[in-house]
């Protein structure tokens, strides 16, 4: 029976070494994935910025836009995504053990793994349509359930 939990018992020369992680992080495209989510996201922050400057500036010349644009293209700048990945090794290392790390790098190493990783976005998509439909559904016979319910209550009784 083990009281101890398994990051307790950890000695250094259990946890993943900085070049496991590494590894680790190429063999499951982290770095792919995380500047894949950077890019989306900035790219609606860039959109959002940009479009609530044209409606608080609407006579900004285009020179000065074309300056602000600009500006906010930086931001690219502002976490990049190889400072990202060296923030997350402390973490995996306090999580995670060596045989952890190795047994993960062989599996995703593997043909299996590598399948896996392969339709991983196409899988993720479809589960997201599926969930999002039925979420909106449901999302809307909940909002009508709790409009009748302020109804009834904004209706005063006799």
């Amino acid at each position: 029976m083990l009281c101890p939990t398994l990051e307790a018992q950890q000695t250094a020369s259990d946890q993943p070494s900085r070049d496991d992680l590494v590894k680790m992080f190429d063999v499951l495209r982290v770095r792919q994935q995380t500047q894949n989510v950077m890019d989306t996201m900035l790219a609606q922050m860039k959109q959002q910025i940009e479009g609530d400057i044209r409606k608080r500036y609407p006579n900004l010349s285009a020179d000065a836009r074309a300056k602000l644009e600009a500006s906010i293209s930086d931001a690219v700048n502002l976490y990049p995504v190889n400072e990202m990945l060296d923030d997350l090794i402390p973490v995996y290392q306090k999580h995670l053990s060596k045989a952890d790390v190795d047994a993960i790098v062989g599996f995703y190493s593997s043909p299996a793994g590598q399948h896996f990783l392969d339709k991983m976005p196409s899988m993720t998509q479809e589960a997201m349509q599926t969930m999002m439909t039925k979420l909106q559904v449901r999302s809307a016979a909940y909002a009508d359930k709790v409009e009748k319910q302020a109804d009834e209550l904004a209706t005063p009784k006799n």
